[in-house]
């Protein structure tokens, strides 16, 4: 989604190219293997920004719009907020909440959670923090816990705080956790409960109903959820063609193969070049 939404975004791709050296690297090479572990990585994609001597100023992980995505490049070009800017504050004395919540999330995403957690919880007894920097601490701590193999904490804090920020992302590390540790009736009930929460977020809808599949269950429900992520989706935008696969899945795993070869067939005529939606085609056709 970064290279078909972001990087081709006009203003994007003249500021990069105006004011950084862009070097894109597969993390699965060998050489990005070396550099993931060097930096400490935590997930993909992640996006590197280093001065001329290779130290860190800033990452980040995943897809960010363009519009979010630029002001972040112009931030870090005028030193806003960037690592080092932050750690030379906190050192001199700025124990605010605000520098403290923004460099906890920095230590975080360089997997440095035990240093992250002393900052968040001095920020849970900041006077003067925010909701949003109360919410991002809570989240944060109870998160913690799934590496102790505890979930109550982040159950608790899901139930209790539902009108937090960070209210997805719990529940998406929550479901990943569930996956991971093959516990699927705790996964298919956080699913069920939250597909309805969020029934105005295709991407969280078509992950439900891709996940049904893998499970083969609930595949009526899956393509329910996944008529209504199309029907809800802008239709311009980048990635429609994953969405229209997931449906493809789900019809061919109710033996609706006519079906399922023509809605990937609608998914192939958005990406022709995607040897995955061919193939998707042909294993439709192969097991008809």
């Amino acid at each position: 989604m970064l290279d078909a939404n972001t990087f081709t975004d006009e203003h994007v791709s003249k500021y990069l190219n105006q004011n950084y050296l862009n070097l894109k690297i597969d993390a699965e090479s060998q050489y990005g293997k070396k550099l993931f572990s060097e930096y400490n990585g935590t997930g993909y994609p992640l996006l590197l920004f280093l001065d001329s001597q290779k130290n860190e100023l800033e990452r980040f992980y995943g897809f960010l719009e363009p519009e979010l995505f630029l002001q972040k490049l112009i931030d870090i070009q005028n030193g806003k907020n960037t690592f080092p800017i932050l750690q030379a504050q906190y050192d001199a004395g700025d124990n605010s909440a605000e520098t403290m919540s923004i460099l906890a999330s920095k230590y975080a995403e360089r997997g440095n959670d035990s240093l992250a957690t002393i900052l968040y919880q001095s920020i849970i007894l900041s006077k003067n923090v925010s909701s949003k920097m109360f919410f991002e601490a809570k989240y944060f701590l109870s998160s913690q816990k799934l590496k102790d193999g505890i979930t109550k904490e982040l159950e608790n804090y899901i139930k209790t705080y539902s009108e937090s920020p960070y209210l997805k992302d719990a529940v998406n590390k929550l479901l990943r956790y569930y996956q991971k540790n093959e516990l699927v009736e705790n996964e298919v009930l956080y699913f069920k409960k939250y597909i309805e929460i969020f029934s105005d977020d295709p991407w969280f809808l078509n992950q439900f109903s891709w996940r049904m599949t893998e499970l083969n269950l609930n595949l009526d429900l899956a393509l329910k959820k996944i008529n209504h992520a199309l029907n809800i989706i802008n239709p311009d935008v980048n990635g429609l063609a994953s969405i229209i696969d997931t449906k493809a899945e789900v019809l061919w795993k109710l033996g609706k193969i006519d079906e399922a070869i023509q809605t990937i067939e609608e998914a192939i005529l958005l990406d022709p070049n995607n040897d995955y939606y061919l193939s998707q085609k042909e294993k439709f056709k192969s097991n008809g």
